[in-house]
Formats: structure tokens, sequence, C-alpha cells
């Protein structure tokens, strides 16, 4: 069962970040399948290096975005982009190192961030754009 269900409240109304934003949710739960299957740690390793690369191409597209049509809250966003980058390529490296295993209480900061940033953040930026008349 998928730890995070793809419907409306996820809607940002932008359809590349929208596309995008399903990316990253069904890698996510792909990630949380393979820790509750128990897979091996190379397969779980290597959706979790998956998931970081997308996260951060991910981040470039929407901070390009926000760069071409001068989005007013875009140094906060690039910042909240940066902090989960580096809290990601932290657990990645611990994980790779044998120091940090994926945990639930681990998925669940993951899925909530996820959520919580698509509903808030990532909203509120795509309503800018659709005032510009951007979709």
């Amino acid at each position: 069962m998928a730890l995070i269900v793809w419907d409306s409240r996820l809607e940002t109304g932008h359809g590349k970040i929208d596309e995008q934003h399903k990316s990253l949710v069904e890698i996510f739960n792909r990630l949380h399948g393979a820790m509750k299957q128990g897979k091996g740690k190379q397969e779980v390793e290597g959706i979790l290096v998956f998931l970081k690369d997308y996260t951060v191409t991910h981040f470039a597209m929407e901070e390009q975005l926000m760069d071409e049509h001068n989005y007013s809250g875009a140094q906060k966003h690039k910042q909240i982009h940066a902090d989960l980058v580096h809290q990601v390529a932290d657990l990645v490296a611990q994980f790779q190192a044998g120091t940090a295993t994926l945990t639930l209480p681990v998925m669940n900061f993951l899925e909530d961030w996820l959520v919580q940033h698509i509903q808030g953040e990532d909203y509120r930026f795509a309503l800018d754009l659709k005032g510009k008349g951007i979709r």
C-alpha cells in the first residue's frame, strides 16, 4: 500500500510541477515499499539515491521558473529546497556508510515534508505563476 496517495489535494495547478510531483510521490512510495518488504540494502540504496537525484532535478526546474518569472518568495523557497537537499544527502551518505537505516520515522519525516511542501510553498508558487498567466 502506498504511503502517499496522489489526489487533488496535492495538485498545484501547474502542469510540469504536478507531473514532477507525481513522479516524486511514485519514487517515494517505491522507497517505502522496498523498506517495508525488507528489500536488500543495495535495492533500497538505489531507490534512495534516485529519489535524492530526482529531487535535485525537480528543485532546479522549480527554481528556474522562479527566476524566469521573478517570484517574490524565491529566496525563502530556495533555502527550504537547499535545507532538504542537505538533509537527504546526509541521510544517503549515512545509509551508504552503514551508520543509518531507513526507518518508519525517517519515512514519516520525508512524507510530511513532501506533502506539506507541496500544499504550502509549491501551491503558493503555482498560484503566483497562475496570476501571471503561466500554467
